[in-house]
């Protein structure tokens, strides 16, 4: 049970970061200050609760747990759309 919250903390909180350090707004991290390092940190904490997940269930349940592969999608979409989708609404 303990290992299940951790999991969800680290998911969930991967994302603000991301959104934070993207948005270049200054943010303590566990890297800095730095919008890199917030980036990174967001990077980090989505690993670690992979493995973490992995290690508790398997990859398998990965697919089967709805809960955990849409917080894991989410914040895979915002990875790898995150920057395009700020800098198209900041030219509007």
């Amino acid at each position: 049970m303990i290992l299940d919250f951790l999991i969800g903390v680290l998911i969930v909180n991967a994302l603000p970061h991301f959104v934070l350090g993207i948005t270049k707004t200054r943010f303590l991290g566990l890297f800095g200050y730095r919008p890199a390092a917030n980036i990174w940190y967001a990077v980090v904490q989505f690993i670690l609760a992979l493995v973490l997940f992995h290690i508790r269930y398997g990859i398998k349940a990965i697919l089967e747990n709805g809960i955990f592969l849409g917080a894991a999608c989410t914040c895979i979409l915002f990875l790898i759309f995150g920057k395009s989708i700020l800098k198209f609404y900041q030219k509007k």
